[in-house]
């Protein structure tokens, strides 16, 4: 098989989510970086920016190549929802480079995210409003909660370079805010599906799939964005009337996120051991790694919060365990190629025989 051929088949039936490899080792490098380990953390980031590329380039090569397979996925409701994590991988990764001290390429990565965000965002609205046939148990999935991982994404991403430009601080931080909370009110609609769908329709093993680990990580990255905007020094007269506001809100939402940890490992309890579903590498492996990181990173955040000091102490359990899940998610990864090229390999042998 010829190296063309080669790369055409891995892209074909590329995952949609795919960038949550993205966000989850962008995040767990700014998780380091926030807790002072910072060489662990650059070794991160210097896996998350080719990673970034390479992504790209793959799904640019899909549509080019395998343009109805595209169709196809953003026409499916249970499955467009992943190309959202583009979005928020483009703007953590953003918010990486910013904690690196850099200003062009934030820049440029944050116009990506908000234009990939519009064009996302009111595509599938018009997709689920005139065209969407299918019942809400066979379409609510956790990955639709990606929506607001990409708007506070960007609500991140703007509070993170106020201070790189000044002179805009003000117009950032009033977009920051406004993000921030549409991603709430976007989060507390679907996760209204969410539960409807687990309380009223029948729930198979196969159908708590990771991307559910969202629930938490949607409210773990709202907390985050909340913290860096009460956080900030110098706030509008505006937005100094909506602190209090902030500050009170994302407490509750942090709340609510850690609320979710228990029962989300309840549920894997569930699918793996009791019903004994196999545990192999699949790409959405990677929406729980994401969410890990992001509560980390946002626990360190709020507790430098004047009375929240004291949630600090559980920061590096928190940073143990996303470090653990990303290695390994990564080294199922890894096992996944090897046992790709096995097959491979014994027909090569094979054939040589025969020879």
């Amino acid at each position: 098989m010829s190296v063309i051929a080669k790369i055409k088949s891995s892209v074909k039936e590329l995952y949609t989510g795919y960038f949550a490899a993205v966000m989850a080792t962008g995040i767990v490098s700014i998780a380091l970086r926030l807790t002072g380990h910072l060489l662990f953390s650059t070794v991160m980031f210097d896996i998350a920016t080719p990673l970034y590329v390479v992504l790209v380039v793959a799904y640019l090569l899909r549509v080019l190549w395998f343009p109805r397979r595209v169709w196809r996925d953003l026409t499916d409701a249970t499955k467009v929802f992943g190309y959202f994590t583009f979005v928020a991988a483009t703007d953590v990764l953003g918010t990486d480079f910013v904690l690196r001290g850099h200003v062009v390429i934030p820049l440029w990565l944050g116009v990506i995210g908000v234009a990939s965000w519009s064009v996302l965002m009111y595509f599938i609205l018009m997709f689920l409003v005139f065209y969407n046939t299918a019942p809400i148990q066979h379409a609510m999935n956790g990955g639709w909660l990606v929506t607001t991982v990409g708007v506070e994404s960007l609500a991140a991403l703007g509070s993170a370079m106020a201070d790189t430009f000044p002179t805009h601080s003000a117009v950032l931080l009033l977009a920051s805010t406004a993000f921030w909370g549409l991603g709430i009110i976007i989060y507390l609609i679907f996760i209204a599906l969410i539960m409807y769908r687990f309380f009223f329709h029948s729930i198979k093993a196969v159908d708590l799939s990771p991307p559910y680990w969202i629930n938490m990580g949607a409210m773990a990255i709202t907390t985050l964005a909340g913290s860096r905007l009460i956080l900030y020094p110098h706030w509008s007269s505006f937005l100094l009337l909506t602190k209090p506001f902030i500050e009170g809100f994302t407490f509750m939402l942090w709340v609510w996120g850690s609320w979710w940890i228990p029962l989300l490992v309840l549920i894997g309890v569930w699918k793996f051991i009791v019903f004994r579903e196999p545990i192999r590498y699949e790409a959405a492996l990677w929406s729980i790694v994401f969410p890990l990181g992001m509560y980390t990173a946002a626990t360190d955040t709020m507790s430098q919060i004047k009375g929240l000091h004291v949630l600090h102490a559980i920061v590096p359990w928190c940073l143990d365990a996303a470090v653990l899940a990303w290695v390994l998610a990564a080294a199922g990864y890894c096992a996944s190629l090897l046992l790709r090229r096995q097959p491979q390999i014994l027909d090569r042998k094979t054939k040589a025989q025969d020879r």
